[in-house]
């Protein structure tokens, strides 16, 4: 089978079939797309688990030393191949909302992307003479969760097309508006989950004693699910009392827009972060038309609704902090995007490279971070609850005047105050449906700041040692027992052996043949009161002197159950335990005759 021919001809069928179903305006031409592009990703896969080294994609991102999950995990290692798999989820997610979305709109998008991956990214191009071998992965990437983190981002970014599409046949009654609400969901849970994966990636692999850097991928889920988290609260205001109509609205489209901004982000080559697909400029500035496009729906769609019932005298009662709350995550999405994306901007129409500093993130979003934890406990009944953790942020403003402690202690003291008011009003009230997934998500995301806040306030240590030196860090004593070398089936190594409280850990840097730069494997011991991370990154000639870096941090544990506890809020809310989370569904369907379902449900 010729790899090459029967992918490119899957593109172009795919690029008609979705051009028929805009001029037509009917489903069966789209869903013939997602055929063609389902079966040339499964070309392109088939290539890369055979190592068909005639496409000059598999020959990048492949090698004959690379294992078979790495050659899989090669779809979305290189930008050809991702921009292929994200064409694909998109237009799967998109077919489905086209049963209750006008089908050109949906068209209209996979003949874009379809375009983009075909003329720009094509991952079928052949090369004159088929290679013996390949460069493969970069060994950073050969790490396992490259097998499941780039996945399930992917998933929550393309389902984001669903509630987008949807806006354009919203009737904005309560069973639209519920449909709407679960495949944010979805895309919320899945985001969630796909940005705590990346993270402890980064936080076990890099050995650089973090697990966020600010970095514009990294900022690529988390607009998104900001933006999602937004439209979640503003959507139950509208339920409740019908007001922020187009707040609402706006919020379910934000998501799939700056889904496509973060796809133009990580392939302009213009970002500086070492995530990005810097290949072709041309991809990047085609996605950056695209994401006005779409914004520009966004915003028409939102203006076209009715400005909901007034507000009147803002009181601070639940709609009233949810609305202040919306505000917040509005402002904070803000500063995320116009950080992130500056660096492009100025790419673009300045010419210049530019980089934002993580500093600029930490001081615009650490204020919001503080009161959106103090606002956590407004869900629970007991209306005192929300003082304590108010009260927490004025202890901690005397101590931080007082003492003089980090800023972290700012964001900890009302984190930890609304974890203790939520976990106690868990125990005492028992929440089930709608009410156990606002207490489950407000929990983890308590959590999660408090972990965030505590891990601050750890130690490292950064410099040269020879065996039988030690160094104390945050309480732990490293000592280095011995160095030695070797080769394994892939690569040498240089590895040491460390004791941390008398617990071995063994760091190491490996070589890979295929590579040209040495990689650090760092060593790491977790429990839920703090890290040690140990890391060597360079082996002197002598063979008895070696740099190290050690890192301790604080409550790290808890950020990965946090994260946790959020993803199992979706899944609460999509599942519908407790029956309220699919009550707005059942009421808009009751009274009606039966239709002769085995169910006993009307028939949609």
């Amino acid at each position: 089978m010729d790899a090459g021919l029967v992918g490119s001809a899957t593109l172009w069928g795919a690029a008609l079939a979705s051009l028929t179903a805009i001029v037509s305006n009917r489903r069966w031409p789209l869903r013939f797309a997602v055929a063609l592009l389902v079966i040339g990703t499964a070309t392109l896969v088939v290539a890369l688990l055979e190592n068909d080294f005639s496409l000059v994609y598999v020959a990048e991102t492949t090698s004959l030393a690379t294992p078979w999950p790495y050659r899989l995990a090669a779809l979305w290692g290189g930008m050809d191949g991702s921009m292929l798999f994200y064409t694909t989820l998109t237009a799967v997610f998109g077919t489905l909302a086209a049963r209750r979305a006008p089908v050109r709109a949906v068209a209209i998008v996979a003949l874009g992307l379809v375009s983009i991956t075909m003329l720009f990214a094509n991952p079928f191009h052949e090369v004159s003479l088929p290679a013996v071998d390949g460069r493969g992965l970069l060994a950073i990437l050969q790490h396992p969760a490259m097998i499941y983190h780039p996945p399930i981002l992917y998933l929550g970014l393309s389902t984001t097309i669903v509630p987008f599409a949807l806006l354009f046949a919203a009737h904005g009654d309560r069973d639209s508006l519920e449909r709407t609400r679960r495949w944010v969901y979805a895309s919320w849970g899945l985001l969630t989950l796909g940005m705590a994966a990346g993270a402890n990636w980064a936080y076990v692999e890099l050995g650089w004693g973090g697990f966020w850097a600010w970095d514009p991928v990294e900022n690529t889920a988390l607009m998104p699910w900001l933006a999602a988290t937004i439209f979640i609260h503003s959507a139950r205001v509208q339920q409740d009392s019908g007001r922020l109509r187009r707040w609402t609205t706006a919020a379910a489209g934000m998501p799939f827009a700056l889904s496509v901004l973060g796809i133009y982000l990580t392939r302009s080559g213009s970002t500086g972060s070492i995530h990005s697909f810097a290949e072709d400029p041309v991809v990047g500035r085609v996605l950056l038309a695209g994401f006005v496009l779409v914004m520009g729906l966004v915003v028409y769609l939102a203006r076209r609704e009715p400005g909901g019932e007034p507000w009147g005298c803002l009181r601070l009662d639940r709609d009233g902090w949810i609305l202040i709350n919306t505000i917040l995550l509005g402002a904070a999405l803000v500063f995320i995007t116009a950080g992130s994306a500056y660096p492009a901007f100025m790419s673009v129409f300045g010419g210049d490279t530019v980089l934002v500093d993580g500093r600029f993130f930490v001081v615009t979003i650490l204020p919001i971070a503080v009161v959106v934890a103090a606002s956590l406990t407004l869900a629970l009944r007991r209306r005192w609850w929300p003082a304590l953790s108010f009260g927490a942020i004025a202890v901690a403003a005397i101590t931080v005047a007082m003492v003089g402690l980090r800023p972290g202690v700012w964001l900890i003291a009302p984190a930890v105050a609304s974890l203790v008011s939520l976990a106690f009003a868990m125990t005492a009230d028992r929440p089930r449906g709608r009410r156990l997934v606002a207490h489950l998500a407000h929990l983890g995301m308590a959590l999660l700041l408090a972990a965030v806040a505590g891990s601050s306030f750890g130690a490292e240590f950064t410099g040269t040692m020879r065996p039988g030196e030690s160094v104390v860090v945050g309480g732990h004593r490293v000592v280095l027992i011995g160095l030695s070398t070797g080769a394994a089936d892939r690569y040498v190594y240089a590895r040491a052996q460390f004791e941390v409280d008398g617990n071995p850990l063994v760091p190491e840097i490996r070589a890979y043949e295929e590579q040209a730069s040495p990689v650090a494997e760092p060593a790491l011991r977790s429990n839920p009161i703090d890290d040690v991370t140990v890391a060597i990154s360079l082996l002197f000639p002598d063979g008895e002197t070696v740099d190290v870096s050690v890192f301790v941090r604080p409550l790290v544990w808890w950020v990965w159950v946090g994260a946790g506890l959020i993803g199992l809020a979706a899944l609460v809310y999509l599942v519908g335990i407790g029956g309220d989370a699919a009550r707005p569904r059942r009421s808009a369907t009751a009274g009606l005759p039966r239709a002769g379902t085995t169910s006993g449900t009307p028939a949609r």
